[in-house]
């Protein structure tokens, strides 16, 4: 029943068909429910960049720290 309901709002009429007709789906929609699908990927995915980032700047730092002596 959800799945018709979000199909439902997807549906156009097209004059040049003369029928109605599903709207395609954006990018953002499929990385969207990508998203809600996959939760656990996505979670280890953030953490993993978040971390990356967090160590190359700790290591930047390290390196002027060294820098300065």
């Amino acid at each position: 029943m959800e799945i018709a309901k979000e199909k439902f709002f997807e549906v156009r009429y097209d004059t040049k068909l003369d029928r109605l007709v599903l709207k395609k789906e954006r990018i953002v929609s499929k990385v969207s429910r990508l998203i809600k699908k996959h939760k656990l990927i996505t979670t280890a995915s953030f953490a993993f960049i978040m971390f990356s980032c967090l160590n190359i700047v700790m290591i930047y730092s390290f390196m002027r720290i060294l820098q300065n002596i």
